[in-house]
C-alpha cells in the first residue's frame, strides 16, 4: 500500500522483513544448482528473480536515497509532513500493475536482465542488503512529504515517481518476483533437492 500517513511507514517495514525472510527461507530450502534451474532458456531461475531484483533495486536506492538526503538536508521546508499524502490515481494504479498474481508477463529492458549463471550466495546477500538499505530510507523519510519529494526512474527518466510511490512500488514488484518463484517451484519439473 502507497502510504498515505507517517504511521503507514511501519506496513512497509514489516513488509520489507517479511520479504528479507521469505527469500532467505526459498534459498534455504534449495541447493545451490536447484536455486539457478531454469525451465528453459527463456525463463528465469530462483536466483535470476532475485538477481533481477538486485539490478533494479540498487538503481532505484541511489535515486530515492539521493531525494531523502536532499530532503533532510533543506530543514524546515513544505517538503516536511506527516500526511496525509495524496498520491495520483496513476500512482496507484501503477504499482497494481506490479502486485502478484500475475496476469501478464513484461519485457524487462536490458539493464535489469539478470545473468544466467549468477551466484546465489552473492544473490542473496545484495537483496538482503537492499532490503536493509531500503528499510534505512524508509525510516529516514519520516516526517518528510512523501507525496511532493519526487524522484525520476533511473531506467526512463519521463517516470517520475513520489517517494511514497516509490517505497511500494519496489515492495510491489519484490511481491510480483516472489510469486513468480513460487510458481517456478511448483512447476512438476522443478527439482528435488530430497
Amino acid at each position: 500500500m502507497i502510504p498515505e500517513r507517517v504511521d503507514d511507514l511501519d506496513g512497509l517495514l514489516a513488509e520489507i522483513e517479511r520479504q528479507h525472510h521469505e527469500v532467505a527461507d526459498m534459498f534455504a530450502a534449495v541447493s545451490a544448482d536447484t536455486a539457478r534451474w531454469r525451465p528453459d532458456e527463456t525463463r528465469w531461475s530462483m536466483t535470476g528473480h532475485v538477481a533481477h531484483l538486485g539490478l533494479v533495486n540498487e538503481k532505484y536506492l541511489d535515486v530515492m536515497g539521493r531525494v531523502v538526503s536532499e530532503a533532510r538536508a533543506e530543514g524546515a521546508t513544505p517538503r516536511r509532513s506527516d500526511g496525509p499524502y495524496r498520491h495520483p490515481w496513476v500512482a496507484k494504479w501503477f504499482v497494481r500493475t506490479m502486485e502478484p498474481p500475475v496476469k501478464r508477463r513484461m519485457k524487462t529492458f536490458r539493464p535489469m536482465v539478470p545473468e544466467p549463471d549468477t551466484d546465489p550466495a552473492e544473490t542473496l546477500a545484495t537483496f538482503q542488503a537492499h532490503q536493509e538499505k531500503l528499510g534505512d530510507l524508509v525510516e529516514a523519510s519520516r516526517g518528510l512529504d512523501l507525496c511532493k519529494i519526487r524522484f525520476s526512474s533511473p531506467f526512463l527518466a519521463v517516470m517520475r515517481f513520489s517517494l511514497g510511490t516509490g517505497f511500494d512500488m519496489l515492495l510491489a514488484h519484490n511481491r510480483r518476483h516472489l510469486w513468480l518463484i513460487r510458481e517456478l517451484r511448483e512447476r512438476p519439473d522443478f527439482p528435488s533437492d530430497a
